[in-house]
């Protein structure tokens, strides 16, 4: 699992590469991907990290401009992740339905003997 500077640096190189092959990119543009600060040596270190992990593919790097790719493996763990939240969510709501159902049965039988405490109580 990446941490959450890697995975927004692997989508953008994803978004970047659309349909995959090489692309062109400038620091800045990897650089925008991240909502906090990040440094260069960092974009560096996290470009090796993906490349070492076999999500992405890097041809050169020179003076700020990288030519790289997504890797299948790399594309493959976004769609593993979005598997995961959409698996987290049908858990969800199974339980949201279980809960829901269970509430209604209890308060249902809970009536029932009300109702049959009382018809007993006046019979006698």
């Amino acid at each position: 699992m990446l941490d959450e500077r890697a995975s927004a640096l692997l989508e953008e190189i994803d978004r970047l590469c659309g349909e995959g092959g090489f692309k062109i990119a400038e620091e800045e543009e990897l650089l925008s991907s991240f909502s906090g600060t990040v440094q260069r040596e960092e974009l560096k270190r996290l470009l090796c990290d993906l490349e070492e992990r076999k999500y992405i593919e890097i041809k050169y790097a020179e003076g700020g401009v990288y030519c790289l790719r997504p890797l299948p493996e790399g594309r493959l763990y976004f769609q593993t992740l979005k598997e995961q939240r959409r698996e987290g969510m049908r858990r969800r709501t199974d339980v949201l339905m279980l809960s829901m159902l269970g509430g209604f049965l209890g308060s249902l039988f809970g009536a029932l003997l009300v109702w049959l405490i009382f018809f007993l109580a006046r019979g006698i």
